[in-house]
């Protein structure tokens, strides 16, 4: 469903415009691999479709759900409290670029917002690593 990919980029010029100075952000992919700091989106779900009304013709208004999946890590040398809490602070920009997402930009769109966010922390060669991977649930309406 294109919804849900409109969505995805929408969000991810939302999250690109309140990102800190010195972190990568990306689309689909990890990245470049010696940056301490980085932001990038992962999987997108066309969770459910159910059409809303009895309508004559072949065009149905359908409810879509679906999910985005926004991923973070944060590298820092030998201190996994520092790691984790600016783990924290990258999903703290991705809980505040939701809001921002322009939804006459994206047609059919009527809600996106976070739903569940992982953290885990770990040591690694590069010192302690926390990642983080958030669910943003997408809710919208279209005809098909």
């Amino acid at each position: 469903m294109a919804l849900i990919f409109e969505a995805k980029v929408a969000l991810f010029e939302a999250v690109r415009a309140l990102t800190p100075a010195g972190v990568q952000i990306t689309f689909a992919e990890t990245g470049s691999a010696d940056r301490r700091r980085s932001i990038w989106f992962g999987s997108t779900v066309d969770d459910d479709m159910q059409a809303v009304a009895m309508k004559d013709g072949p065009r149905k208004p359908t409810t879509v759900t679906g999910y985005v999946e926004v991923h973070a890590y944060v590298i820092s040398p030998g201190d996994p409290i520092a790691a984790e809490r600016a783990v924290y602070e990258l999903r703290d920009v991705i809980v505040a670029a939701c809001p921002n997402v322009d939804r006459r930009a994206v047609k059919g769109l009527i809600d996106l917002r976070p739903e569940s966010a992982v953290v885990d922390t770990g040591e690694t060669t590069d010192g302690t690593l926390s990642g983080l991977t958030m669910r943003v649930r997408v809710r919208g309406r279209v005809t098909q």
